[in-house]
């Protein structure tokens, strides 16, 4: 039996409400319309008239899966490359393969993602028509890079990027960054997002460097904050540059693998919430450009790693990926014991280096073998990912008055990681109370 009406009710269930703990079982769940109705034991079930009812015994209802960081920037590249090759392609390939790229989301049950490029201002708009089937998209739109820091090209002459680049902005000084926010809100942004640090992705720039000052950070969250409701997040991959972000007040840290206790105490006094992208960190210098003396086996890169000749006698030595590794997983734990907000972020960014869907599912194993349990792997998944959208009040848990965005499971998800990241446990998913996906296939 499927769901053919948008009145029905999910009988004789197992509830994963969203709050972090265990299922509770001989449940229903009514939805009308776009939202949940009520969630009640089944003794207190009583039929209204025209309802749909489906029983569903031995199946698990939970929120969507939300993905708090992800760049729907339609692109396709490899990891010597990165996003040289995207910049090459017609502004509308790289629009149309974003749609893909997305519904790849929905099919893997991520019925809400946080986008960072220039398509997620647009999608948002035809996925919320309900004409195509898509996740719900909280857009950023391109996010605030200094010049020649970690969202530029520097590759590339700096006209070209302004036109061309599919996820950040050039904004130096207050009053440039004043003007970068109203644009990008004027676009239609949900929220603000700022590169404060290097990232170590390209040879001209390290994670090590601060790229946006007090003053800088602060135009940017006080700018956004104009518009009521809009969030700010921020790239942050060394600790001087999350001090700055602290103090400015931004609202969610993206890596943030530079924690302190100071940091984390501060972070939790105001509501911060951390998107540590644990699966990208733990594998970039690792599996993906391992610090390596060159040999017969390795050849040359196309692009050295050094930056000149500055850093030419301090090159990482093979060694490097596994400290890496180890301050990675050591802010993580540290940010648990503090109490820190945790929210799944997967920080994909272009095949086939990070597939869309499997990369999402990825992260949230990595976010159970980093040291959360897995109803707590949920919770960051759903609730904590839905605050770090700024939409806590309509999705993330599954209770009457949100929007019926839920998943049917096979299996209980809340004792094996696994059991979410198969995609054949995923029975169907439905976005804003509509059957979007059922077995791997779109329903509409």
């Amino acid at each position: 039996m499927t769901i053919l009406s948008n009145n029905y009710a999910l009988l004789n269930v197992s509830v994963v409400d969203g709050f972090g703990g265990d299922p509770v079982d001989d449940m229903f769940v009514r939805v009308i319309g776009h939202r949940i109705d009520r969630v009640a034991p089944m003794k207190e079930y009583r039929r209204k008239s025209e309802a749909q009812e489906l029983s569903l015994d031995g199946h698990y209802v939970m929120p969507g899966l939300i993905d708090a960081h992800v760049h729907l920037a339609g692109g396709r590249a490899d990891l010597e490359w990165q996003e040289l090759e995207v910049f090459m392609e017609p502004k509308l390939l790289r629009g149309m393969r974003s749609v893909y790229e997305s519904q790849k989301l929905l099919k893997r049950g991520f019925t809400s993602v946080r986008d960072i490029s220039w398509n997620g201002l647009y999608l948002k708009r035809i996925f919320s028509d309900g004409i195509l089937p898509g996740p719900r998209i909280i857009a950023c739109g391109p996010g605030l890079t200094r010049t020649g820091g970690h969202g530029d090209a520097f590759q590339y002459h700096e006209n070209f990027v302004k036109q061309e680049h599919f996820w950040s902005v050039l904004a130096d000084g207050p009053e440039e960054i004043r003007k970068a926010v109203r644009r990008i809100l004027r676009e239609g942004a949900d929220q603000i997002k700022i590169w404060a640090s290097g990232g170590d992705n390209w040879p001209h720039e390290r994670n090590s460097d601060t790229h946006y000052t007090l003053e800088e950070v602060k135009m940017c969250v006080e700018e956004a904050r104009m518009i009521k409701g809009t969030l700010c997040c921020a790239h942050v991959e060394n600790n001087e540059s999350l001090r700055i972000c602290i103090e400015a007040g931004v609202d969610t840290i993206e890596h943030g693998e530079c924690l302190d206790e100071e940091c984390a105490e501060a972070m939790v006094r105001k509501n911060m919430i951390l998107v540590p992208t644990m699966g990208i960190l733990l594998r970039w210098f690792t599996e993906f450009c391992p610090p390596a003396e060159e040999s017969a086996a390795q050849p040359k890169r196309i692009r050295p790693d050094a930056f000149l000749y500055r850093e030419f006698d301090s090159k990482p030595d093979a060694d490097y990926g596994k400290r890496f590794v180890k301050k990675v997983q050591d802010s993580f734990a540290l940010a648990k014991e503090k109490g820190v907000k945790i929210a799944l972020g997967s920080d994909t960014i272009f095949e086939p280096l990070t597939e869309y869907g499997e990369y999402s599912m990825l992260e949230f194993k990595y976010l159970v073998s980093s040291g959360l349990t897995v109803p707590e792997a949920i919770k960051a998944g759903t609730l904590t990912s839905a605050e770090a959208l700024g939409m806590s009040h309509r999705i993330g848990t599954v209770e009457a008055g949100k929007n019926a965005d839920l998943l049917i499971v096979r299996k209980d998800p809340t004792k094996d990681p696994e059991v979410l990241y198969n995609a054949d446990h995923l029975r169907m998913v439905i976005l804003n109370g509509r059957l979007a996906v059922e077995e791997g296939r779109f329903a509409y």
